[in-house]
């Protein structure tokens, strides 16, 4: 089957959703003599179509047979987060990744680290984020026992002024739900419970309709009222949208009491310039592992801060060995490319100790994951090539 036929048909079956998609893999693996070739056509094709639901592509993609060709999915759909939500990306690279090992593991973290934010992965492995309204940055948190809403709910504000540390009543989590592929719940660490649109009004000065948000404490995520769309808006910015009330997370900007700005829910106004910025959101990783850290700046070309984060990492009085020949590895390549062959070669040294060799890490990092100028640093690296 020609390229473009096969292109077309895969497409085909997949706008059929579900229906479709065990016929599109199948043909997938029967007519294409290049997968990863007929999938960087595919998602080139989608791009200009955009008919395939994220969901369904997400399925498709994951219900690969072999991992190399699920992560170069996952590469060509992040190099396209117009089409594509990055942190619905994520979550599938991360559950791929908690089942390998070796070539494919290395290959799964780089697209891992130079394809998505610390935002996107701290969502997808349900870590500790902060949430802030756009207007001023004020942080969403939850608030003390003297502002419970009743002894079943916890009340969020978002706090006016710059906020200090609290008891974690800033901290919240994505755990995801099994609505969609961006569908989360969203868990206060503070409160253990989680935030839900409730039905119990809230007087607006304008004369909308406003609802309170509350966050439940100790409850399983059994209400629909408890699940969250995040919607990519532009920047690094993004909307929470409550499918079953059909509203968004809102903050109006004046405080309700003191610096506390009522958190509400409310239907999206359009053309309204004044209430669009009340939805508006930022998320971002409240705090970074030292490994991602360091990955994150020697594939930023910031071998100076890797050479001290990696060290950082060896210093832990309890670390793995995996994590261990991992970050001497790192750092040892990291030096190599500042010229500090000294170092370079006690790392070698220590590896050689390890009775590991890194000529697997070696053969990826040279086949396109560098610039052209490390790749050539690479090369002259003194351990030996598979």
């Amino acid at each position: 089957m020609a390229s473009s036929e096969l292109t077309k048909t895969l497409h085909d079956h997949l706008v059929q959703g579900k229906r479709g998609l065990e016929k599109a893999l199948e043909i997938l693996l029967q007519s294409s003599t290049d997968v990863e070739e007929a999938l960087a056509t595919l998602f080139s094709f989608e791009t200009k179509q955009r008919r395939v639901s994220q969901d369904v592509m997400l399925t498709f993609i994951e219900s690969l047979p072999q991992a190399e060709w699920i992560i170069a999915a996952c590469g060509l759909m992040l190099q396209e987060t117009d089409s594509w939500c990055s942190w619905a990306v994520a979550i599938i690279l991360r559950k791929l990744m908690a089942n390998l090992t070796g070539t494919a593991l290395l290959q799964a973290e780089i697209c891992w680290i130079q394809c998505l934010s610390f935002t996107d992965r701290a969502i997808a492995c349900s870590a500790p984020v902060k949430i802030s309204s756009a207007i001023e940055g004020n942080a969403l948190y939850v608030a003390g026992d003297g502002y419970n809403y009743d002894s079943n709910n916890r009340s969020p504000f978002c706090w006016k002024g710059d906020w200090t540390f609290d008891k974690k009543k800033e901290i919240w989590r994505f755990i995801p739900a099994p609505t969609g592929a961006s569908d989360f719940y969203i868990v206060s660490a503070y409160a253990e419970g989680y935030l839900y649109a409730s039905s119990v009004p809230v007087a607006d000065s304008d004369g909308y309709l406003q609802k309170r948000v509350l966050v439940r404490r100790g409850a399983s995520f059994s209400d629909p009222c408890g699940i969250w769309r995040l919607v990519k808006l532009e920047g690094d910015r993004c909307a929470l949208y409550n499918v079953n009330q059909d509203v968004f997370l809102s903050s109006p900007p004046e405080a309700a009491d003191g610096y506390r700005r009522d958190v509400v829910t409310s239907p999206f106004h359009p053309l309204d310039e004044k209430r669009s910025e009340y939805r508006e959101w930022k998320i971002t990783a409240a705090t970074v592992p030292l490994m991602e850290m360091g990955l994150h700046e020697f594939f930023k070309r910031e071998y100076e801060k890797a050479v001290e984060t990696f060290s950082k990492v060896l210093s832990k009085d309890t670390i793995f060995s995996a994590d261990r020949k991992k970050a001497i590895h790192y750092r040892l390549m990291a030096n190599w490319m500042l010229k500090n062959e000294d170092y370079a070669k006690q790392d070698i040294a220590l590896l050689s100790d390890l009775d590991w060799s890194p000529s697997y890490f070696y053969c990826v990092l040279r086949h396109g994951k560098l610039v052209d100028e490390d790749t050539a640093l690479l090369e002259q690296l003194p351990v030996k090539s598979p």
